[in-house]
């Protein structure tokens, strides 16, 4: 299965000046030097998204399409560490995510189900783990616009709808999570087939410490009853506590712990398959 990156190129302007130029030539070749383990355990993190099939029931044959939706460093709690998000994604609505990251001298996968029904994670071998239930719990948004008839319109709309949401932090010092102002992803429903909902369109936004994912926000427009409505659901990218608000009221919570409901981790060494025990 394989997986397409992007490539971003940044370009700066350089004046001439013999020392000034000199110097800077010695700072730039000890930052690459010090990039260069990062970069390398980021190769083998997005390698690492293909180590495990995700299917959308147990009888599926064929496991779904990954996609890296975000590369990040969390400074705050990890001194060294290369970290993505990705998406596994079912007639183009995303079913499952991970945050995939270095810890210490470990790669941990830390799944979580975005699926309204259940997902199968699977190695070469075996079943690592299924949810015995639905990853989200979708609601209503409550006075919402009716989802428009225009794609670009709708994409307004959603952004506008995320905004009305905090995410936070609540454990120790209350820390309220930042926006990402654009969609991580778009649903592609071109090519989808029945879904139930039947879906007409959808966003994924996230809540970031810095750029770390700690929460995510799914947004839907979906027809029922021969008219269209928003649904809104979250879930949880962290094992720490955290917490959401519709304006004033909050409404969805998980508790930390150990091994949160909805969440699976797995870990690593680097540069290896096999999980430890």
């Amino acid at each position: 299965m394989k997986i397409s990156l992007g490539l971003v190129v940044f370009v700066g302007m350089s004046v001439w000046f013999p020392p000034v130029r000199q110097l800077r030539s010695h700072e730039d070749a000890d930052e690459t030097a010090a990039d260069d383990p990062l970069q390398a355990v980021k190769e083998v993190l997005e390698q690492s998204v293909d180590w495990y099939d995700i299917l959308p029931d147990a009888e599926a044959k064929v496991g779904l399409r990954p996609q890296i939706v975000l590369s990040w460093r969390n400074a705050v709690r990890r001194r060294t560490g290369a970290a993505i998000l990705a998406i596994w994604t079912d007639q183009g609505r995303p079913d499952a995510m991970a945050s995939i990251f270095q810890i210490g001298e470990d790669i941990c996968h830390e799944f979580g189900s975005l699926s309204r029904s259940k997902i199968v994670v699977r190695d070469n071998t075996r079943v690592v783990w299924s949810p015995g239930n639905a990853g989200v719990d979708f609601r209503d948004l409550p006075d919402a616009p009716a989802p428009a008839e225009d794609r670009a319109v709708r994409l307004r709309q959603m952004m506008s709808l995320a905004g009305r949401f905090t995410a936070r932090l609540p454990d120790g010092e209350l820390e309220v999570l930042r926006l990402l102002p654009t969609p991580l992803y778009r649903y592609e429903l071109k090519d989808s087939k029945d879904t139930s909902p039947k879906l007409r369109d959808g966003a994924m936004f996230a809540f970031v410490m810095g750029t770390d994912p700690e929460v995510v926000l799914l947004l839907e427009a979906v027809e029922r009853e021969e008219k269209a409505v928003w649904q809104y659901a979250f879930a949880r990218a962290t094992a720490y506590a955290v917490e959401a608000s519709l304006g004033d009221e909050v409404v969805w919570s998980v508790q930390s712990g150990p091994k949160p409901p909805n969440v699976m981790q797995i870990f690593h060494p680097i540069g290896r398959k096999e999980q430890k025990t």
